[in-house]
């Protein structure tokens, strides 16, 4: 006979039965039924058009970009057929990662591309490891794809020359550019813009300090994962 578990499980289960569940008389039992918590609304999609370095950002970098790239910081509507390639490169592979990495078998589930960038994944599971190792390993693709990105833009190495430099940061303005001139619904288009305002930044503070620094890390460094254990492990037994 398989034992019930207490009722503060049934939160990350989606249409629970109440049978399978009893009434816990520990601390997280009572926090569970005396808060009640809404379940959010759909996200509405926003119509928004952008007009290319109009934006606050994009005004704020102009005069240091200037100051580095001269009057390519001007907007274009022609664009290196490499960044184009890049960018449906990135969108493909944002779609797989969003596919593959949800908790839903359901056809069609899908990850939000807010979710993915944010490292997490919102959806309700009952099992805590196998949510942790699903997000663990998205981190992990999404690390990946994102090095890609930054490596076409700017090779990725421990030293950079001045020309190297402001190569790369023409490079990444033309592609800040593009990413504005696609919808802003566009699956891709905000997270691409994202990684590519990074590499402006990262170059232009290169280039302000004038020295040769190594390369700062990732975030979510692979040589270094994150401690994803599940925290109901290390739980006091009294709580449960």
């Amino acid at each position: 006979m398989i034992r019930c578990k207490p009722d503060w499980h049934a939160a990350e289960v989606v249409s629970p039965r109440p049978t399978d569940y009893y009434n816990s008389t520990r601390a997280l039992g009572e926090l569970y039924r005396n808060i009640t918590l809404t379940e959010p609304e759909n996200i509405k999609q926003v119509t928004y058009d952008r007009v290319p370095l109009c934006d606050p950002i994009s005004q704020v970098l102009r005069g240091r970009v200037e100051y580095y790239i001269g009057d390519l910081v001007q907007p274009t509507q022609k664009f290196p057929e490499t960044l184009v390639t890049l960018y449906q490169s990135y969108r493909e592979e944002l779609n797989y990662i969003c596919s593959t990495h949800t908790l839903s078998n359901a056809p069609g589930a899908k990850l939000l591309e807010a979710e993915v960038v944010a490292g997490t994944i919102l959806a309700k599971c009952s099992q805590k490891r196998w949510r942790n190792d699903r997000i663990y390993r998205m981190r992990l693709h999404i690390t990946t794809q994102v090095r890609v990105v930054k490596n076409e833009l700017l090779p990725q190495k421990k030293e950079y020359d001045s020309s190297e430099l402001v190569d790369g940061l023409g490079r990444a303005w033309r592609a800040w550019e593009y990413s504005q001139t696609r919808d802003f619904n566009e699956e891709g288009s905000n997270s691409f813009s994202f990684i590519v305002l990074d590499v402006i930044l990262d170059i232009l503070e290169r280039l302000d300090s004038n020295s040769r620094v190594q390369v700062t890390s990732d975030s979510y460094d692979a040589s270094n994962p994150p401690d994803l254990e599940p925290e109901v492990d290390n739980q006091d037994p009294a709580l449960i």
